[in-house]
């Protein structure tokens, strides 16, 4: 537990971001499937769900030399051979858990897959259905499960509207030898941002995609990747400066957020003060901070989050739940959270709960730095930022 005693800021903060997840988790699958060596570049300390996919990748028989600042991949010759280590720890990783079935499901071996208490209670039938229809023998859809390969990538359907997981870790993890596979998607998409994320990385790596109506076709005469790779910061923690900064009424000044352009329109929404109505269909991580913010602006509402019901915790209900707790009014109508304006953040009573979710950690964490308060679990932030905590303290 951590204990927080409110702060006064006078002056500008300094403030980092860690490397992207979403950026490091993908090119690190993607640089397991060639024997040739990558280099991924980064800056700031890889967080714990990236830690979880080397680990997987390592399993898998793929090396990994760690320096300052860089990760040295050399990666194997994808579903052939056996696998070094057959029992997979996914940790706390949701993107993890669904790019390593897909990576498993190559092989013809069995392999168990397992991860913390809060994977223990996610779903992941949709990507494990998927792979079931085209051969692969999975034991359950909640981990642990056992995965048995390998599987005929020709065609499968999968359900967008939940998630852009699935689909990503199919982009980048099928069996590069497979010609002409076909994915047929269905549902309103969520989380698009993401999905061209991951088409755009297998692209670079030789994969030709092609989009038509609802289908993307995937194939590959050479798989190559390029030998320099350099992740970006990890640009969905945003909305937790802006956060800080309207509590405390200093400027959060980031200064290696860089120039990608990923989820830029989203930070432009956040950063907006007028805006009343938050869409999040393509950013639902910003729920539980961008529900303070709009608390501590004018208010208003969120809507297209029903799919933040899936994640480490159901954030709509924990949101609402963790806003009440600072003594802030959030109400659910639906599926979408309503929220009154002009309100601050007032010491809990009791101590946070976090629901092993890392921003609900951290936006927890956040808010007690203006009124104060105990935070259970907040080791959890290291999922994404192992450096939050000491920033946290280090703001006093």
């Amino acid at each position: 537990m951590l204990t927080i005693n409110p702060l006064k800021l006078t002056r500008s903060v300094e403030w980092d971001l860690p490397p992207s997840k979403s950026h490091m988790i993908r090119w690190l699958a993607a640089a397991s499937q060639s024997e040739q060596e990558t280099i991924i570049k980064f800056n700031g300390k890889p967080g714990k769900d990236i830690i979880s996919m080397k680990r997987c990748i390592e399993n898998f028989g793929v090396e990994v030399t760690e320096s300052e600042n860089f990760w040295t991949i050399k990666g194997i010759n994808f579903g052939k051979g056996d696998i070094k280590n057959i029992n997979f720890n996914c940790g706390n990783s949701g993107t993890t858990t669904n790019f390593v079935t897909v990576m498993a499901s190559c092989f013809d071996a069995e392999i168990n897959l397992d991860g913390d208490d809060s994977l223990r209670n996610r779903d992941f039938s949709e990507i494990n259905n998927a792979l079931r229809s085209m051969g692969a023998v999975i034991s359950s859809d909640i981990p642990p499960f056992k995965i048995k390969g390998p599987v005929k990538f020709d065609k499968v359907s999968i359900n967008t509207q939940k998630s852009s997981q699935p689909l990503s870790s199919l982009i980048i993890a099928f069996d590069k030898s497979c010609k002409n596979f076909t994915i047929e998607c269905t549902g309103k998409p969520v989380s698009r941002d993401y999905s061209e994320l991951t088409i755009n990385i297998a692209k670079e790596c030789g994969v030709i995609v092609r989009k038509n109506d609802n289908n993307i076709t995937l194939n590959c005469e050479k798989f190559i990747l390029p030998k320099i790779v350099k992740i970006p910061q990890e640009i969905s923690l945003f909305p937790i400066s802006v956060l800080l900064s309207e509590l405390h009424g200093v400027e959060f000044k980031i200064n290696n957020l860089g120039d990608s352009d990923f989820l830029k329109s989203s930070i432009e929404m956040i950063r907006s003060i007028d805006k009343e109505v938050l869409n999040l269909r393509d950013c639902s991580d910003f729920i539980t901070p961008a529900a303070a913010i709009l608390a501590i602006r004018k208010g208003g509402k969120i809507i297209g989050v029903k799919h933040t019901k899936g994640k480490e915790s159901d954030r709509i209900e924990k949101t609402a739940e963790l806003l009440k707790v600072f003594g802030m009014d959030c109400e659910i109508e639906g599926e979408k959270l309503v929220i009154r304006g002009n309100q601050v953040p007032k010491r809990p009573e009791k101590p946070v709960k976090t629901y092993l979710d890392h921003r609900i950690a951290m936006t927890a964490m956040a808010l007690a730095t203006y009124s104060g308060g105990e935070i259970n679990n907040p080791e959890i932030s290291e999922i994404t930022d192992p450096s939050f905590i000491e920033k946290i303290l280090c703001l006093g």
